[in-house]
């Protein structure tokens, strides 16, 4: 009797660990965005305080509007697909999943300064993804498409067409024209620029979060810009008194009349009437309010702010933090460490 002759190969260990690694990083990025919305998840990474929280609320945890959980989700099971129906191109994309996970360390070593768990996880699945993949390739004796040369170029070219916008946004440069209505360190590291309306209650209560940050942050540059809501009648006016003391006294008076007039938010009309028939508004200090709350609501729209009470935080010029409404200083403190 012949002897069987079973011409399938047995499946290769390196296939299966291939599997179980991408099905891995199926569960990760699934629990990723859970956490993002069940805070009993959050707690396996430190809780809303943990660096998790504080990188999930970064411009940088999204793309295009969506979650990047989402588009690592979507990566993994592009990646299945391939590894099922067309393997022999496994290395080029493992590699191009490299290039954007070396990306998302860098954001998190060099932007924001901060890291997540989650993310680090993922960091390491997606190296252990490609060494697997070309352990595979070399063990069928046979290059990838085109040969190896590209890996390392996909690498490349995926890391710089995702870090290059970051660092063409964030070319360094002043906080966006003039700097009159701020105060702190016009060189610190650190810039929060503050959108508001002195008609806006939300505003009047989030001044006490900004006092925080001057005590606690005395070198930090706060930036305070106009986002004048024209459905409130005093506004305008108020904006114009402000910026005018700001460019005829200075930073150091606006910043007290600033103050002044949250404080008297309730009775602005009584407060401001005295104040402006003091001022001369020539038509070269006109030009410059004009043009001082054009730049800021220009800069509003540049940055996404849409409401009031909105800052934003800056880190070497780049973008870390957008935070909408009358937010506790505790929630972004950690962003303003220099």
């Amino acid at each position: 009797m012949a002897a069987k002759n079973n011409t399938a190969p047995a499946r290769s260990w390196l296939v299966v660990a291939l599997y179980a690694v991408g099905l891995f990083g199926v569960a990760l990025t699934t629990i990723t965005e859970a956490s993002h919305h069940y805070p009993i998840i959050m707690e396996l990474c430190g809780g809303e305080s943990s660096g998790c929280a504080d990188v999930a609320s970064t411009p940088f945890a999204r793309m295009f509007g969506v979650s990047v959980a989402y588009w690592g989700l979507l990566s993994y099971v592009a990646f299945l697909f391939l590894l099922t129906y067309a393997r022999r191109w496994i290395v080029p994309y493992a590699a191009a999943l490299v290039g954007a996970e070396l990306y998302f360390y860098w954001v998190m070593a060099a932007v924001i300064e901060t890291f997540c768990m989650f993310c680090l996880i993922q960091f390491v699945t997606v190296l252990i993804l490609f060494a697997l993949c070309v352990a595979w390739q070399v063990k069928q004796r046979a290059a990838p498409p085109y040969g190896w040369w590209p890996a390392p170029v996909i690498i490349a070219v995926a890391f710089a067409a995702l870090a290059g916008p970051v660092w063409l946004k964030n070319a360094p440069g002043a906080a966006g024209g003039e700097l009159i209505t701020y105060e702190g360190d016009p060189a610190s590291r650190v810039r929060v620029e503050i959108y508001s309306d002195y008609q806006c209650g939300h505003c009047r209560k989030f001044e006490a979060q900004v006092e925080k940050i001057v005590q606690n942050h005395p070198k930090v540059l706060i930036v305070y810009r106009n986002y004048v809501i024209r459905s409130n009648p005093l506004s305008p006016v108020a904006a114009s008194y402000a910026n005018a003391i700001a460019f005829l006294e200075g930073p150091e008076a606006f910043v007290k009349t600033h103050r002044e007039l949250f404080i008297n938010q309730p009775t602005l009309y009584d407060y401001l009437k005295p104040r402006l028939e003091k001022i001369t508004f020539t038509d070269e200090l006109k030009r410059k309010i004009k043009e001082k709350v054009e730049a800021d609501m220009k800069a509003a729209e540049s940055a996404g702010v849409y409401s009031t009470p909105t800052t934003v935080i800056y880190r070497d010029n780049a973008m870390v933090q957008l935070i909408r409404g009358d937010t506790e200083y505790e929630r972004f403190a950690s962003f303003l460490a220099q």
